[in-house]
């Protein structure tokens, strides 16, 4: 997998950038600015690179050789890459923190480093607010295809993935992560698979790959959406209500129906994990003339190609930032980070 192909590598330059986040965002970045010549440091909290491609998308899919070969090329290149390394400002826990085995504070970066991107991801899945859903047997998709796919990949042990054998899943989201968690399904040896969406396919942005799965087998039911989750125990169920669009929004009818799960894995969003919990206006100005740029699903969701694409644009502007305005100090290390306060407070 190739995250950037540096025709000539320029000669070096003075300046030392920081990337927070080795997914296909902070990757595609790396690339681009150590082919310029740039000193490019790569923080990752997981104990090797690619981010969700690496460790949430299935195998089948995107192949971890592959990942593996791309980041070993960005290395060849020049990129210098500190893994099991977490970065952390004012962080909650998340998804894959158990790797990290060293901890480096945000504003040791902004004193040594002249640019900064923050290219973390969406580590946080969006839970889902019913009764029922702590229930055994019941888990986020995200949380499960990261797990399953450590297994596959032999850091994780078999024993910590649920048996899909001969089992009915029922998959609440019609999004490509919920694709993934039926294709994971079907070669775990699932029974059945039943994927339930509150809006119609025509509005999944995933419908060419659910189309499929469907050809393949796999039910889909649209317009319904989940009121609680049913089992004594376990699950052993799910009560939908049914729904109806009315000028774009989703509406919830009085209509419910059940469903037989012996698992439930519900894919309903994820939320970005930056070492900033809250930055309320990444888009500002006022962070850029700080130092501080933003890409990839930290920002919003992003599938990888326009993650990939973004991480170049946002590397593209760091140079430009580079050679304009960090020469003149815009703001020193102790401003940058009263403004990364200002930021988390919404006052910018």
């Amino acid at each position: 997998m190739k995250f950037y192909i540096c025709r000539e590598k320029g000669e070096p330059k003075p300046f030392r950038i920081a990337i927070i986040g080795a997914g296909p965002a902070g990757l595609t970045a790396a690339g681009y600015l150590a082919c310029r010549g740039y000193e490019v440091h790569v923080y990752e909290k997981m104990p090797e690179g690619g981010g969700m491609v690496a460790f949430g998308i299935p195998e089948v899919r995107i192949p971890i050789k592959a990942v593996r070969e791309g980041v070993k090329d960005l290395e060849k290149l020049g990129a210098n890459f500190h893994f099991r390394t977490k970065v952390v400002y004012d962080s909650p826990r998340e998804l894959g923190d158990e790797w990290a085995e060293r901890f480096i504070s945000l504003e040791r970066l902004l004193s040594e480093f002249d640019a900064l991107l923050i290219a973390t991801g969406a580590w946080r899945p969006r839970k889902l607010k019913i009764p029922g859903v702590e229930l055994s047997g019941v888990y986020d998709a995200l949380t499960l295809l990261h797990h399953i796919k450590m297994a596959r990949i032999g850091y994780y042990s078999w024993d910590r993935i649920p048996d899909f054998k001969g089992k009915h899943v029922v998959v609440i989201g019609a999004g490509y992560t919920a694709v993934d968690v039926a294709i994971e399904g079907r070669l775990l040896g699932a029974e059945k698979i039943t994927m339930v969406y509150r809006r119609g396919l025509e509005h999944s942005y995933a419908k060419a790959e659910i189309r499929k799965l469907i050809s393949e087998g796999v039910e889909f039911i649209e317009f319904a959406t989940p009121v609680r989750i049913i089992g004594e125990g376990g699950v052993q169920g799910v009560e939908f209500a049914k729904t109806r669009i009315e000028e774009g929004n989703v509406i919830t009818t009085d209509e419910h129906f059940l469903l037989d799960a012996d698992i439930v894995a519900y894919a309903i969003g994820q939320l970005p994990t930056s070492p900033i919990r809250e930055v309320v206006c990444a888009s500002e100005e006022i962070l850029k003339d700080a130092g501080i740029f933003f890409a990839g699903d930290v920002v919003a969701p992003r599938n990888i190609g326009t993650a990939m694409r973004e991480g170049k644009a946002r590397a593209k502007e760091i140079e430009e930032w580079l050679l304009k305005k960090a020469p003149k100090r815009v703001f020193p290390v102790s401003m940058a980070a009263r403004l990364v306060n200002q930021v988390i407070n919404g006052k910018c």
